[in-house]
């Protein structure tokens, strides 16, 4: 009797143990298999996450480019130079109130002239308002001159948008006090008549022109404090990120046009990391791929989130982006171990465990497939649209060459002259060997960025290869090219260095030529211009040499053979 009853005590202990070691043995092994699609689905999403807020970075970018060209160019018509001179007379006094000089400015033709012209461009560009302020903060023309909410007569001076333009600076800003009281994006361009400081063009684009910014779910804006301004989801606009110092808000009044700013403490998103929550719901996930996921109020399942900061007017973009396949990988795991644990426990369910697995497998290849194929052709699609250089920013080799072939047939079209440019950084191989490859990233860049602020609006800068820059000059002669790039040159050499070591010698070589009178073509063009570079090379480097049309390289003088 007792032999009986211990040898039925430890039949059913080994029971317990063996379905206690299959059932930790298929945890280990279910954990093992939801991981790897674990990884493979953040891996497709991750790609696709970027792939969107990239290209809301570029959208941003472009709009806020062409918005800053148009006061720009505006700044250099003669309309508005002739109606901010005649207007320097005007300016805030004690003896006339706003209306009265609204209403003297409303009588003057000049400005009259000027109001239609501004009203013209604002049905032409697409923006809510343009207006033009003296040199005394005063606005002497709008182009809703005739609406009652009209900011003509009204002292702008202590607006925060022209402090500077009316030193003589560019200026773009968002969220300031703008006719009509929504906010947008504001930006000021100084205006010069015969060289001297007259005033400035300012233009806005309301918040809602810009909607198509966050057509994708999940897509977001914030301002320079960490504000949202714009959001897919409208229930998100006016929170402010975590930690950010939220924004002031901007109020104008419509009868007298004068604005007030009014600073609040906005209720920040609950925007937080989803890592605890995660790793309670599935312990078996990695704890560096919790880190990565965050959640949000309103969603059920971890997020994964992407950011590009640093836009123009303080701007960043953000997407939240839920895993989709959360909820499928947190009832595979818990299917897996069963399965797993009724394979390990009985042989006699192993032909349908075998088949249910089977079947399931063959249904996470094809998902894998498709997913593989969809990553595929995202990236297809991405190096396809790709225009610009990934480490300097720059133009790339053939979207650069695309371009050069567009402006030789519109140079011949409109009778234009062009210029076209090839740079190579001195000895780059040194600084690449003696300082690091951090550092020669930082000379390429470095590069780039000098061109940026040295060319017009209408130039382009390619990386051709390596240390080698396309440099294009449409509307260029070559004299005036030659001046361009040996700004360039020395500007490269002596200026700011940034992020370089204070040893490091950096200098440019530069060769430049001139499109042909006719039937040139891009390689000839390149070739030219390779020619003179190899020429400044070989006569010292650190130098500009220039290539004419006809091939034949120009005396040099005293100055440059030294």
């Amino acid at each position: 009797m007792n032999r009986r009853f211990l040898r039925q005590t430890a039949i059913a202990v080994g029971v317990v143990a063996v379905a206690l070691g299959c059932w930790l043995a298929a945890g280990l092994l279910a954990d093992r298999i939801v991981r790897r699609e674990l990884d493979t689905a953040m891996h497709v999403q991750r790609q696709m996450t970027r792939s969107v807020v990239d290209n809301m970075a570029e959208v941003i970018a472009s709009d806020l480019a062409m918005l800053r060209a148009i006061p720009a160019t505006m700044a250099e018509t003669g309309i508005a130079q002739r109606a901010l001179s005649d207007a320097e007379k005007y300016a805030v006094t004690p003896q006339l109130t706003q209306p009265e000089r609204r209403n003297e400015l409303l009588r003057t033709p000049a400005l009259l002239t000027a109001d239609r012209f501004l009203h013209d461009a604002q049905g032409f560009s697409g923006l809510d308002a343009i207006w033009l302020v003296n040199d005394n903060g005063v606005c002497v023309a709008s182009s809703n001159a005739s609406d009652k909410a009209t900011y003509v007569g009204t002292n702008m001076r202590g607006r925060t948008y022209l402090n500077n333009t009316l030193l003589g600076a560019f200026s773009e800003t968002y969220g300031e006090d703008v006719p009509g009281g929504e906010p947008g994006i504001v930006v000021a361009a100084p205006a010069y008549n015969d060289g001297l400081l007259v005033g400035a063009v300012v233009a806005k684009v309301g918040i809602a022109r810009l909607r198509h910014w966050v057509t994708h779910p999940g897509t977001f804006v914030t301002d320079g404090n960490g504000v949202i301004i714009m959001a897919h989801d409208s229930a998100l606009e006016g929170h402010a990120m975590p930690g950010s110092p939220g924004s002031p808000v901007a109020h104008a009044n419509a009868s007298t046009g004068i604005g007030t700013a009014v600073n609040k403490r906005r209720s920040e998103i609950g925007l937080r990391s989803a890592a605890q929550r995660a790793l309670a719901s599935a312990p078996w996930m990695p704890p560096k791929d919790a880190a990565q996921m965050i959640e949000l109020p309103g969603l059920h399942v971890p997020a994964l989130y992407e950011t590009r900061g640093g836009l123009n007017s303080g701007l960043s973009a953000h997407l939240v982006d839920p895993l989709q396949a959360w909820p499928e990988l947190l009832a595979n795991q818990r299917r897996d171990r069963l399965l797993i644990f009724l394979m390990l426990a009985g042989s006699a369910a192993l032909a349908a465990v075998i088949s249910v697995s089977w079947v399931r497998e063959r249904r996470l290849h094809r998902a894998s497939r498709d997913l593989a194929e969809q990553l595929q052709s995202a990236n297809a699609q991405l190096a396809a649209e790709a225009r610009h250089d990934a480490l300097t920013g720059a133009l790339s080799r053939r979207y650069f060459l695309d371009l050069l072939r567009r402006e030789i047939d519109r140079a011949y079209a409109s009778g234009t002259t062009l210029c076209m440019a090839i740079a190579d950084l001195d000895y780059f191989k040194q600084i690449n060997d003696r300082f690091g490859h951090a550092a020669g990233d930082h000379a390429l860049r470095h590069f780039v960025e000098t061109c940026r602020s040295g060319l017009r609006a209408e130039d382009e800068v390619g990386r051709l290869g390596g240390e080698e820059f396309g440099i294009l000059l449409p509307a260029t002669s070559l004299s005036t090219g030659r001046e361009v790039v040996e700004r360039l040159r020395q500007k490269v050499k002596s200026g700011a260095r940034g992020e370089l070591p204070p040893d490091a010698n950096l200098s440019v070589s530069i060769g430049i030529t001139e499109l042909a009178a006719s039937q040139d073509l891009p390689e000839r063009l390149l070739s030219r211009a390779d020619l003179a570079l190899y020429v400044a090379k070989a006569a010292g480097r650190d130098r500009c040499e220039v290539m004419p049309a006809d091939g034949a390289l120009p005396p040099r003088t005293e100055t440059e053979a030294l």
